[in-house]
């Protein structure tokens, strides 16, 4: 026969589960990770989405606002649900307020 009162399934604290993976505390917190490869090539992780997309600015959302990417010639190589790679002729990158 089965008990009647069957033990509950806990679930793990996520602070734990983030140490227990060692990942970067910038990673866990869901920063976003420009990697910045000379002029030509920009990889952008843990982004949201895109607001704007010319071959002169493109516009990323990210947890902490707005990522402004300027240049020529700007293209969109590849990009997942939380990683883009933007090639082309990089002017600046930043944070508008």
């Amino acid at each position: 026969l089965r008990s009647r009162h069957m033990a509950k399934k806990q679930i793990p604290d996520s602070g734990k589960t983030l140490r227990a993976l060692q990942l970067p505390d910038d990673l866990a917190k869901g920063t976003a990770f420009v990697s910045l490869h000379g002029q030509n090539y920009v990889r952008v992780e843990n982004f949201r989405g895109i607001s704007r997309y010319s071959c002169e600015e493109i516009r990323l959302l990210t947890r902490k606002g707005c990522l402004c990417i300027l240049g020529s010639h700007l293209e969109i190589e590849s990009y997942t649900s939380d990683e883009i790679e933007i090639s082309g002729r990089i002017k600046s990158l930043f944070f508008p307020e």
